[in-house]
């Protein structure tokens, strides 16, 4: 189970990630927002706030998850544009993660795709409770989806979270996969359901600016040597291409290269709906048992709908 200092930090931390995470979203609506403008805003504002940076990401339209935007990024929204905006803040390593879409210059074509996700989302958080299981949730989220004419995606899901750790293992299926485990009081877990107009998969495509360490190793170069030492501090957690290149110029990319080839570092390129369908998204974290109903949820906005 969770003391009641762990739960104060994580629950500041899911406070500061709404924020954050609102805040972003408002300002993708705007037609002509900079991309880079706005995730490097989320980021300062994470730290004016008091949380430390997880993760500032964002996706566009038939994109899904895990994009960045790099340091010469010129790309604006656009009216009509599916903007996905997603926050990770921890404190001391207790992370809060959530998500939400927004459509950019409230274009009304896609208003109801938007809608499933939320309304996917909102059916499987009533069901956060121990002893549920995950299929439960899975088929709560894909139902609702149906409902409007869409599916959600399949091989993207919610997931479980520990400290440092985003995925730490289960996962919360987005459709009924007849899985049985059961949702255990004092978990942190993320439900995000993807919803789509496409097949309702989704494959990597394009350059990676996101990584991830996934081990430790020697490495030869200096390039590489100071990149290893930039990213000690985060034990773990994401890292763009962008913070790398302000920090050590161009050379920053011959380091990757090398920490990518030695597989002391991953990357995780864009996800990309397979039939070029529009995805939506909304995320929130939970603790389970801790509380009842939307108390569980730690990274509601007072101004969320869900």
């Amino acid at each position: 189970m969770l003391d009641q200092e762990t739960i104060a930090k994580i629950r500041k931390a899911g406070k500061i990630a709404a924020q954050v995470r609102r805040e972003g979203a408002l300002k993708l609506k705007i037609p002509g927002t900079s991309y880079l403008e706005t995730m490097d805003y989320c980021e300062q504002r994470i730290i004016q706030l008091g949380g430390q940076i997880a993760w500032a990401q964002m996706a566009m339209n038939d994109m899904a998850a895990h994009y960045c935007p790099p340091q010469n990024d010129l790309s604006m929204s656009k009216k009509g544009d599916v903007l996905k905006v997603d926050i990770g803040v921890h404190i001391d390593g207790y992370i809060a993660d959530n998500a939400m879409t927004v459509i950019t210059g409230n274009d009304s074509e896609h208003a109801n795709l938007v809608k499933a996700a939320k309304n996917a989302l909102r059916a499987a958080a009533k069901l956060v409770e121990p002893g549920r299981q995950l299929w439960e949730l899975g088929e709560a989220q894909f139902s609702e989806a149906e409902a409007l004419g869409y599916t959600t995606v399949k091989n993207l899901s919610g997931h479980t979270i520990e400290p440092y750790v985003v995925h730490a293992g289960v996962s919360i299926p987005s459709f009924n996969t007849g899985e049985k485990t059961e949702l255990q009081e004092g978990w942190q877990i993320a439900i995000e359901p993807f919803v789509t107009n496409g097949q309702g998969m989704i494959k990597e495509k394009g350059v990676s600016t996101i990584f991830m360490q996934a081990k430790t190793g020697g490495v030869r170069s200096p390039y590489a040597k100071k990149i290893i030492n930039y990213i000690k501090p985060l034990n773990g957690l994401p890292f763009t291409t962008r913070w790398l290149t302000r920090e050590f110029g161009n050379a920053a990319k011959f380091g990757l290269r090398e920490l990518e080839r030695n597989r002391i570092i991953n990357s995780y390129p864009p996800l990309v709906e397979v039939s070029g369908g529009i995805v939506s998204q909304f995320e929130h974290s939970f603790i389970v048992g801790d509380g009842s109903g939307s108390k569980q949820c730690y990274t509601r906005h007072e101004d969320d709908e869900w």
